[in-house]
């Protein structure tokens, strides 16, 4: 199994942007393409992880408040607890997946409320998104806490199937509540993987009002045309790169700046 996480507190340079890739995966990470305009704790809250073996790819994002520890361990739970399993097990029941998915999201809320009563120290809430991608059932995977994007893209323009499916004006974040249930806060659904050309996971850095693209779908289509157009070798990482550097940029232009974690899985 190939891994690999950006935490923030490890990218706290503005207007950089690193990349990494493995196969169809690539994840990237940056303090954002302009300095923030609101109060915050740490410079780059955010974090990202992928991880990828012979039967699947587990992406991963998240966007922390008041803090970057809580993105951290719920990217570091899903890589390094439940991605070996997920990625490497040759057949998998789809609802048995499924049932795993929500007992690894109230696994990252309880982790998040004992690393704050182990420090003495107000829990770091923080959004999650994840996406599964099992090519040989055909399956896809995807779970969301919070305002980030999963794009998914099948035959034709990418569709937001992360908070754009929530419906809801008001995001809930992980440990907010120790009680946190996952049925009635977060999606977890599962879906057919034929036809999939990309799975673009982003945080709301892409998409922010006044800070981020207007229009993100429309903007994410634009770099998503240049990534398919891409050797495959590269075609992850170049869209990865793309996604990134696109919400830098009008950032920049916005002159309002926000964190920004991406995490790619492309089809070859």
């Amino acid at each position: 199994m190939r891994t690999a996480i950006f935490t923030g507190r490890d990218h706290r340079n503005l207007g950089v942007a690193d990349v990494v890739a493995e196969g169809p995966c690539a994840i990237a990470i940056s303090r954002g393409g302009a300095a923030k305009n609101y109060a915050y704790t740490e410079p780059n809250e955010d974090a990202c992880g992928f991880a990828w073996a012979t039967n699947g790819a587990l992406l991963a994002v998240a966007d922390g408040h008041h803090g970057a520890i809580g993105a951290e361990l719920a990217v570091r739970h899903l890589i390094e607890e439940c991605a070996e399993r997920w990625t490497h097990t040759p057949a998998l029941d789809a609802a048995t997946l499924e049932g795993e998915a929500r007992e690894a999201i109230g696994a990252i809320n309880a982790a998040i409320f004992a690393e704050a009563d182990r420090c003495h120290l107000p829990t770091s809430p923080t959004t999650i998104c994840f996406a599964l991608v099992r090519p040989a059932e055909e399956l896809l995977l995807h779970a969301s806490v919070g305002d980030s994007h999963i794009f998914w893209t099948q035959n034709g323009f990418p569709v937001d199937i992360g908070w754009a499916a929530q419906n809801s004006s008001h995001p809930t974040y992980m440990g907010r509540t120790r009680d946190f249930t996952p049925s009635d806060k977060c999606t977890i659904s599962l879906e057919s993987l034929a036809g999939t050309r990309a799975v673009i996971l982003v945080t709301d850095g892409f998409s922010e009002d006044g800070i981020g693209h207007r229009e993100p779908l429309d903007a994410l289509a634009t770099v998503q045309t240049r990534g398919f157009d891409q050797d495959a070798e590269i075609r992850s990482l170049e869209t990865c790169r793309g996604v990134t550097e696109s919400a830098m940029a009008i950032q920049k232009k916005n002159r309002a700046g926000d964190n920004i974690s991406c995490a790619v899985w492309m089809a070859g």
